[in-house]
């Protein structure tokens, strides 16, 4: 079995460039200063908003796992199969299916790994483990998508009024999630519906959605465009979900580290 570190594009979708898709928030002198408890009233109001475009409170805060499957398509036409499960707390797992090859990432508490394989030779693979930073990032993703819009439940988990900005043309309530100093969620909302127009994150991914899925009154995109940028240019990424199931039981045991030949 070989050992090295690899840095998966899968990681990167875990982990939730500014892009000409939209424009920065803007909190000048075009709009009014606004105070602190100004402010506060504007997260409120947006984070209500936002959560009941999704499915209400209710149903959102009984939510312990979701489980969703796909495709996915990359920017350089390679396609393959994603799934995807979030459990709380702090489990994570992406799988994917391409040219051959299976790549999965797990976060198991507090501990992160990777494995690639060959699925024409099941005994070839790489196994490694994450840093801390990558740890943090993945932590922070699963708190994320388990809280649907709420206040970061971390030790400085808060949520910051950025003003307004646009995504394609389109008005939006700009919202930076901070779960740590070095750690954050900016998300692009319609003011009038509550919908998640647009997301970027602290490592400068943007996430844009399509189209939507319900399950059990809980709203889901569809399709998720992931962007970002690396030494070799732009990276883009189309995850398509056709199935999403919700509070499954899932047994903690697929997030632990492999052992040989597993």
């Amino acid at each position: 079995m070989n050992r090295f570190l690899v840095k998966p594009f899968a990681l990167t979708v875990a982990f939730l460039v500014l892009s000409p898709f939209f424009s920065q928030a803007q909190d000048s002198s075009d709009e009014p200063e606004l105070t602190e408890a100004e402010r506060a009233q504007k997260v409120e109001e947006t984070v209500a908003l936002a959560r009941k475009y999704l499915g209400g409170a209710a149903k959102l805060d009984a939510i312990k796992t979701i489980h969703s499957q796909g495709v996915l398509v990359y920017g350089n036409g390679a396609s393959g199969t994603v799934e995807s499960v979030f459990k709380s707390p702090n489990y994570h797992q992406f799988v994917s299916v391409i040219n051959g090859s299976k790549e999965t990432t797990s976060l198991n508490r507090t501990e992160a790994w990777i494995k690639v394989e060959s699925l024409s030779s099941p005994n070839t693979y790489s196994l490694d483990f994450y840093g801390v930073d990558d740890v943090r990032h993945l932590e922070a993703t699963v708190i994320d998508s388990l809280s649907f819009l709420k206040i970061p439940p971390t030790r400085n988990g808060r949520i910051e009024y950025l003003g307004t900005g646009e995504v394609k043309g389109e008005q939006a309530i700009v919202l930076q999630y901070i779960h740590s100093d070095r750690i954050w969620f900016r998300r692009f909302i319609d003011p009038e519906t509550g919908r998640v127009m647009h997301m970027v994150n602290d490592k400068g991914v943007v996430f844009s959605y399509e189209g939507e899925l319900e399950v059990d009154g809980v709203v889901f995109p569809k399709t998720t465009i992931v962007r970002s940028v690396t030494q070799f240019g732009e990276q883009t990424m189309e995850i398509s979900y056709s199935s999403i199931k919700i509070n499954e039981s899932i047994d903690t045991e697929r997030f632990r580290v492999p052992t040989t030949y597993e």
